[in-house]
């Protein structure tokens, strides 16, 4: 069964074993080549993105970050397709996939719910103005009564003195009542200006909000992971949301584990068993050579064979 040439080299085979390859193995190999693509994609196009958009890089540099996330991937990926099948390996290669997939799925999320994430970070900035205007507001108009309270006590005080009803008991508009007045007046000059505190506050408080609500800077200030926070508050808080994100969190760690699956669900083939065969019978063949050489049998057999082997004749040296 024929195999491309890209698709060979995609999982790092070579185009000239492969055409001799079973079709088990063939379909496997087709498996993981085309399982490879979607990790590396989906980084190369989150990894992108989120360079431009979270942390505003300019177009040739988050090219750069979308090729290097898409590399990297890739190469961890080859690395599980190129580890051996146990138990010990595959719980390995699969708490990588699930950490490669949580975090390409997370990353993935920030540009599907880019426009929620906004739109709960205006939200949160308009909470967090409310609150702070929220404090002077009842603060000031606590200063507002009581400078209300005390003005009419004073007015009061002064009415009463007029009247002869209390203080020196003595019914006139003289020196007492009139500093009472001025006081009663005083008083509610502080009153006025603690009411046009409160207004000018609320005013504030509307210029804030106005600001805040035309401004860019939530988004663009904000990093990914209050951009995750801001994910987080906004399913929690909308249960159609939540569904819908969780059905995308779904499908981005399905993409982000194929490669995985796709390696344990294939078994072994018939390439496979020949080539343990083959590593066996080689292992076999070492080992017998082994022995052969340095086994105490073969010492023997060395030492006969030089024993009935004749020996070489001696030249005499007065020979003439």
């Amino acid at each position: 069964m024929p195999v491309s040439t890209y698709l060979c080299r995609v999982v790092g085979e070579s185009p000239e074993r492969a055409g001799r390859l079973h079709p088990s193995s063939v379909a496997r190999l087709k498996a993981c080549a085309f399982a490879i693509h979607l990790p590396v994609l989906l980084w190369a196009a989150t990894g992108g993105m989120i360079a431009s958009r979270v942390f505003g890089l300019q177009a040739p540099v988050a090219a750069g970050v979308s090729l290097f996330c898409a590399l990297l991937i890739y190469l961890v990926e080859r690395l599980v397709l190129a580890t051996p099948k146990s138990w010990a390996v595959n719980l390995i290669r699969l708490l990588i996939g699930l950490l490669i997939a949580a975090l390409g799925a997370s990353a993935a999320d920030l540009v599907l719910f880019e426009r929620e994430i906004a739109q709960q970070l205006r939200e949160d900035g308009r909470a967090r103005i409310e609150g702070e205007f929220q404090g002077l507001t009842l603060e000031q108009e606590r200063t507002v009564a009581a400078a209300k309270a005390e003005w009419l006590r004073a007015q009061q005080e002064a009415q009463c003195e007029a009247n002869g009803t209390c203080g020196s008991r003595v019914r006139s508009v003289g020196p007492v009542y009139r500093e009472q007045l001025r006081h009663a007046q005083a008083l509610q000059a502080e009153y006025v200006a603690a009411q046009a505190r409160l207004a000018q506050i609320g005013h504030q408080r509307a210029e804030a909000l106005a600001d805040w609500q035309a401004s860019s800077a939530p988004v663009r200030e904000a990093g990914m992971l209050t951009r995750l926070q801001a994910l987080h508050r906004y399913v929690l808080d909308h249960p159609a949301a939540f569904a819908a994100w969780v059905l995308f969190f779904g499908l981005m760690l399905f993409f982000e584990l194929m490669v995985v699956m796709t390696k344990m669900v294939f078994d072994e083939t018939v390439d496979d068993r020949l080539d343990r065969l083959r590593e066996q019978l080689n292992e076999h063949k070492a080992q017998a050579y082994r022995d052969a050489v340095s086994s105490p049998v073969a010492d023997a057999h060395r030492l006969l064979e030089s024993a009935h082997r004749p020996a070489a004749r001696t030249p005499n040296p007065l020979a003439g």
